[in-house]
C-alpha cells in the first residue's frame, strides 16, 4: 500500500467548474443544436455528491465520458489458479507513475477515466497512466502510456481513518479499447454482494524473479465478509487505536495464504476488486489499507464503489461540460477576470 502523504485533492483545472456551474444554462443553450435535451442537476444518494440527470429523468450517460453496459467488464478468458495474471486477463487494471515508475494501480472505467485511492495521490506530480500490460518493466507493444490531465480526490478524504478513500484520474487523451485495454463495469445502485461471495483482487507486486524492480500483474481471490465481522477481526489485531470498519468500505479475505500476493503489498493500492456476475466483470471495491499483508486471518479493506457512484458519475458528466462548452470557456474566464477588475 502506498504511504499516506498530502493528497492532490481539488481537481486543478475542474476547479474552474464552480464559477462554470454558474453559466451552465449558457452552455446547454450553446449546445442545443447538437442535443436538444437540457442537463439539470439531479439529487443525489448514498455517498455521492450528485448526478448529472437530463431532463426527464434518464440517466446521462455522455460519449468519452462513461462506458455503456454493453463495453465493459468484459475479458478473453476466465483465470484457472493461483498463477499470475496473463495477458488480457484484467484489461481494465492500470498503472499509476511518476516518471515512469509505478506507485499505484487503478482501473480503467471509460475511455479517460481512471479509478483509483486517494491515498495514491500526493503532491504536485506529474503523473502518467500505462495500460495494457503485465509486466511494467516489459517492452511490451500493447501497452500504452497517458499522460494525466488531473486528479479528483473525494472532498473529504482522511487519510487518517482511510475514510472516502477514492479518487478519479483523468486522461489527457482517450485510450483506444483493444483485447488489452477493456474498461470495467460499475455497480448499480441496487448491486448487492453477499457475505460469502468470492471475488478477486489485483494489483501490482514485487515478485521474486524480478528481484527489487520487477513488477507483475497479480492477483488473488477474497471472500467477502460482512462488516461486523470485518470490523471484529480488524480490532482484534489492531490495538489499541485500531481503524474502524465504516460505511463505503468493504472488506475481504483469502482462506489460503498466498506465498507471493498479498492485496495491501506496495503497488497493489488502488487497484480493483472485482466480481464476476453473467460473464461480466463489476468493481465492487478499491484497494485501500489492511493490516499485516498476506495473513489470512486479517481481512483486507476495500473503497467501496457502490458508497460512490453518484459522486463518479457525477464528476465526469460535470467533466464532459467543460469539454463540450466549447469556444464559450475561454469567454466566461474572460468575464471572470473583467468582474474581479471592476471590483477593485
Amino acid at each position: 500500500m502506498a504511504a499516506p502523504g498530502v493528497p492532490r485533492c481539488g481537481g486543478g483545472s475542474l476547479g474552474l467548474l464552480v464559477w462554470l456551474l454558474a453559466f451552465q444554462p449558457l452552455l446547454s443553450e450553446a449546445r442545443a443544436g447538437r442535443n436538444e435535451r437540457r442537463l439539470v442537476l439531479g439529487s443525489s444518494s448514498g455517498g455521492g455528491g450528485g448526478s448529472w440527470d437530463l431532463a426527464g429523468g434518464q440517466q446521462r450517460h455522455l460519449r468519452s465520458f462513461v462506458p455503456s453496459t454493453g463495453t465493459c467488464g468484459h475479458r478473453v478468458m476466465r483465470i484457472v489458479g493461483g498463477v499470475p495474471s496473463p495477458e488480457r486477463k484484467w484489461p481494465w487494471q492500470v498503472s499509476l507513475q511518476i516518471n515512469n515508475v509505478h506507485k499505484c494501480g487503478g482501473s480503467l472505467i471509460a475511455p479517460r477515466w481512471v479509478l483509483t485511492s486517494a491515498h495514491c495521490v500526493r503532491g504536485h506530480e506529474e503523473y502518467t497512466v500505462r495500460l495494457g500490460d503485465t509486466l511494467l518493466q516489459s517492452n511490451s507493444q500493447n501497452a500504452v502510456v497517458i499522460p494525466v490531465q488531473d486528479i479528483i480526490c473525494y472532498n473529504y478524504y482522511n487519510y487518517q481513518t482511510m475514510r472516502h478513500d477514492i479518487a478519479l484520474v483523468l486522461l489527457a487523451l482517450s485510450v483506444n479499447y483493444s483485447a488489452y485495454i477493456q474498461p470495467v463495469c460499475l455497480p448499480g445502485k441496487d448491486f448487492e454482494v453477499k457475505a460469502g461471495t468470492v471475488c478477486w483482487a489485483t494489483g501490482w507486486g514485487r515478485t521474486l524473479q524480478f528481484g527489487e524492480t520487477g513488477w507483475q500483474d497479480l492477483r488473488g481471490d477474497q471472500v467477502i465478509l460482512h462488516y461486523t465481522t470485518c470490523n471484529r477481526m480488524v480490532k482484534k489485531q489492531e490495538k489499541p487505536f485500531p481503524k474502524v470498519v465504516r460505511k463505503g468500505m468493504v472488506c475481504g479475505y483469502h482462506e489460503k495464504t498466498l506465498p507471493s500476493w498479498g492485496c495491501c503489498q506496495g503497488g497493489d493500492a488502488g487497484g480493483p476488486l472485482v466480481c464476476q456476475f453473467n460473464d461480466r466483470w463489476i468493481q465492487m471495491g478499491i484497494v485501500s489499507w489492511g493490516i499485516h499483508c498476506a495473513l489470512t486471518e486479517v481481512p483486507a479493506v476495500y473503497t467501496d464503489v457502490r458508497f460512490y457512484k453518484d459522486w463518479v458519475y457525477g464528476t465526469m458528466n460535470q467533466a464532459s461540460i467543460l469539454d463540450s462548452g466549447g469556444f464559450f470557456i475561454p469567454w466566461v474566464c474572460l468575464m471572470l477576470a473583467l468582474s474581479i477588475l471592476v471590483t477593485l
